[in-house]
């Protein structure tokens, strides 16, 4: 069977003054994340502190927190971290390293109130959805309409991820329209059914594109 290894980030630091127990430390990201990498299901459990090369600290043993630009780590451990201490921080991020994208071909001119455009498509995955985009596939020409379109796992609404569409935005062929950003209720089991609904609709002429949906998987999806 095929598995998915766990992804982490590792980073390298020097205490600078002892840390008690129950007392924090900041590091920086490691290269090539930032609190994106970790926000919103992608911070995985399995975070890891090895000190000095032999003492190694795990699960309730460390908590940490994604900050803008530092995480912030606290010492679980029981003892205290002396100053001068090398320390290896290796921050899980959730399994699989591969996005899977799931796509919808839209007729805008058949959305002509609210509900739903998609409903209750069963992905079969368990991972988070990171991006909705819509991508223009037949420009719209008529002046002043207008549509939203959100994501709804079951029957609650994923927080954020609306591409507001409107006539001036759906030109020209093959612009890409992002959704605002994805903030919560974004996780999927292999059970969820996923439904993409239109709202504050005033009905387009016209027009024609992909909605495309973004999945990290969370955990092996293979068999």
């Amino acid at each position: 069977m095929a598995t998915n290894v766990n992804e982490f980030g590792r980073i390298d630091t020097v205490l600078a003054a002892a840390v008690i127990s129950t007392g924090t430390f900041d590091v920086g990201y490691p290269s090539g994340t930032s609190q994106a990498s970790y926000q919103n299901g992608l911070a995985g459990a399995a975070n890891v502190m090895i000190v000095n090369d032999n003492d190694r600290y795990s699960g309730a043993q460390l908590s940490v927190s994604f900050g803008a630009s530092t995480i912030t780590v606290t010492n679980s451990t029981g003892v205290t971290l002396a100053a001068g201490s090398r320390v290896s921080l290796m921050f899980d991020q959730v399994d699989g390293n591969n996005a899977i994208f799931l796509n919808f071909p839209i007729q805008l001119a058949a959305i002509t109130a609210a509900g739903d455009v998609v409903t209750d498509f069963s992905p079969g995955i368990a991972g988070v959805i990171e991006d909705f985009t819509f991508t223009v596939t037949t420009p719209v020409t008529t002046a002043a309409k207008l549509a939203s379109l959100n994501l709804e796992i079951g029957t609650t609404n994923v927080t954020g991820g609306v591409i507001a569409l409107t006539s001036a935005n759906s030109t020209p062929l093959g612009k890409v329209l992002k959704a605002t950003a994805i903030t919560g209720a974004n996780v999927l089991t292999r059970t969820s059914v996923l439904s993409v609904e239109a709202a504050s609709v005033t009905a387009f002429a016209e027009g024609q594109g992909v909605v495309t949906v973004k999945i990290r998987p969370t955990r092996d999806n293979s068999y």
